[in-house]
């Protein structure tokens, strides 16, 4: 089935219809970006965290030691 058709059946499917579709739709964007987008931003996170730890543990020493 070509994009144009889906286009045309889901024209003239009811509001409810085409709203149930939207849905879906939208719950497939939601996966898709899940398991894309989800795991390199968690891995973002975490590498910023310990960053920052690790800042922290070197203004603790500094701190410390005067």
């Amino acid at each position: 089935m070509e994009i144009e058709e889906i286009k045309t059946t889901i024209k003239s499917l009811s509001v409810q219809e085409r709203r149930k579709i939207a849905l879906y739709i939208l719950e497939l964007e939601k996966e898709h970006v899940s398991n894309t987008v989800g795991p390199q931003i968690a891995k973002d996170v975490e590498d910023v965290s310990k960053i920052v730890q690790e800042a922290f543990e070197k203004l603790k020493k500094f701190v410390n030691k005067g």
